[in-house]
């Protein structure tokens, strides 16, 4: 039997090669091809559990500054409930004021209105998130830069912080409209005199309200809320945004830093993200308080007062500052100032926690 010639062993070692190559590219566009779905799909199921966890934080710090923001409410809207003429002030002290309440309606009014506000939490977090994204893609692409990759100095998509901006105030105000019947019976419902109830719960206020003051009445007071509402959400987010570059810039703060394991990068601390949370949100309240009781004032007309006796927000302004000088637009600012780190604090805590156990790094 002779030699077998060279040239059909090649020629049949360079068909099988390249029957494997074809094979190898036809798995590698199928495995493509079938991956490319289920990444919205991740995507999305993410988003939903980032979703459920900022909406729990939001509720759990809610419930747990709950005391000092009725506190606040009664210091700001007592003037016009009070049959007291000689008694403007709901107390003269904090103490004072949560021994008031709890000597009426017992250590569990201190939490009235509260289920009103843990209900609004979630459909806010939800409609503030979604809309956010969807500006975010609308002014920079779909193929932006999420908040987490950022720092990646090999990537030059990075957003503007005018989109940001924007964004975020876009989606506050969306929120805010959305949502605004429960967190004026919220406002109501925390405000009610003890055995004068004119509303004995969430369903019930809804029905009376609409019947009584028809369908706008759930949006009494939206136009103040809304002038809250902006610049809270553009004063938290600029200065919140200056602080932490700052910190995450300055050596100062080195030992304050914590570095994530999975990428190396250096990330704001607990003591860091409580101490810039804690101003952002500080500088906001006060810049934004006077409005605030505005809107407190304008959500509660319905429930005290004829319609012939009821006011615009305007006119609410001029009586209040004729009234009480600037001082009184600040009435129940010290509980409110005294949240914040609490409320800052326990979000942050919580938030972190449920991320750690629904978002597990890979």
């Amino acid at each position: 039997m002779g030699r077998q010639s060279p040239e059909p062993l090649v020629r049949r070692f360079t068909h099988r090669n390249e029957q494997q190559q074809n094979e190898t590219a036809i798995a590698s566009q199928q495995s493509k091809t079938s991956a490319t779905p289920s990444k919205p799909e991740s995507r999305a199921i993410e988003a939903l559990k980032q979703l459920f966890c900022g909406g729990a934080a939001g509720s759990v710090a809610k419930t747990v500054t709950a005391p000092l923001s009725r506190l606040t409410i009664l210091y700001q809207v007592h003037p016009m409930v009070t049959t007291k003429e000689h008694r403007p002030k709901f107390s003269m002290t904090i103490r004072g004021g949560i021994s008031k309440i709890v000597e009426r309606g017992g250590v569990l009014s201190l939490w009235k209105g509260n289920g009103t506000s843990v209900l609004h939490r979630f459909p806010f977090s939800a409609i503030n998130f979604y809309v956010y994204e969807g500006v975010m893609d609308l002014l920079n692409g779909p193929q932006r830069l999420s908040d987490d990759d950022e720092d990646d100095i090999t990537n030059d998509k990075e957003v503007s912080t005018f989109s940001r901006l924007f964004a975020g105030a876009a989606a506050g105000t969306t929120a805010c409209v959305a949502c605004y019947p429960l967190d004026l019976v919220r406002t109501r419902l925390t405000t009610q005199l003890e055995n004068k109830e004119s509303y004995r719960g969430i369903s019930d206020a809804f029905v009376k309200i609409v019947r009584n003051e028809g369908f706008v009445g759930l949006y009494a007071g939206l136009a103040p809320t809304l002038m809250v509402a902006v610049p809270n959400f553009s004063i938290s987010w600029m200065v919140y945004g200056s602080l932490k570059e700052y910190a995450l810039e300055d050596e100062l703060f080195y030992n304050l830093r914590k570095v994530d394991a999975g990428t190396g990068e250096e990330k704001l601390g607990f003591l860091l993200t409580l101490m810039c949370g804690a101003a952002s949100g500080t500088l906001s309240t006060w810049v934004t308080f006077p409005f605030d009781t505005v809107r407190r004032r304008m959500q509660i007309q319905g429930q005290h007062f004829a319609p012939e006796e009821r006011i615009s927000a305007s006119q609410m302004i001029r009586t209040l500052l004729k009234k009480d000088g600037i001082k009184g637009f600040y009435r129940g600012i010290a509980p409110e100032v005294m949240k914040v780190i609490p409320m800052v604090g326990t979000m942050f805590t919580v938030y972190e926690y449920l991320k750690d156990q629904l978002l597990p790094s890979n």
